[in-house]
């Protein structure tokens, strides 16, 4: 098990915190009493290569020093769950590629059309004249829309 949490601090972090990380559960399991399953030596030759700096090849040696004990593992059937297999980050997506920019531009593009159709085809009456020309109470002067469109001039308020 403290291979494994050694293995889960190299995984999320390769630097300095994960490196020490590994180090103290290294340090831990070859202190202990019980180090059944657990290939020392290759425990031991990790630790070397941890604080060398090589993370690549002290995750190989953690990983062959246990691998006699998964291999004797039954296989997770039915309810049972975990795995014995620690998986390296994700890469990161890196710069944005050709495709990415096309879909950028073609959502830029669906705005911009989207905004200029809006403008050209906006109703003429404001939602504040189209209430008052379907309000019961309708004034019978007519909306200032209504007199710009008949060339009338507008109110003096």
């Amino acid at each position: 098990m403290l291979v494994q949490q050694a293995l889960g601090h190299l995984f999320h972090d390769t630097g300095p915190v994960g490196t020490a990380g590994a180090l103290m559960e290294i340090d831990e399991l070859l202190n202990a009493e019980d180090q059944h399953g657990v290939a020392v030596d290759e425990v031991r030759q990790a630790k070397t290569a941890l604080e060398g700096g090589k993370i690549a090849e002290a995750r190989t040696q953690l990983q062959g020093s246990i691998a006699a004990a998964v291999a004797a593992l039954k296989p997770a059937r039915g309810d049972e769950t975990g795995t014995t297999v620690v998986l390296g980050p994700l890469p990161p997506r890196g710069p944005p590629t050709g495709w990415d920019w096309a879909l950028l531009l073609l959502a830029s593009l669906a705005a911009l059309v989207g905004t200029v159709l809006a403008i050209l085809f906006r109703p003429r009456d404001s939602l504040r004249e189209l209430r008052q020309t379907l309000s019961p109470h309708r004034a019978t002067s007519p909306s200032p829309s209504e007199r710009r469109r008949r060339g009338e001039a507008p109110d003096d308020k």
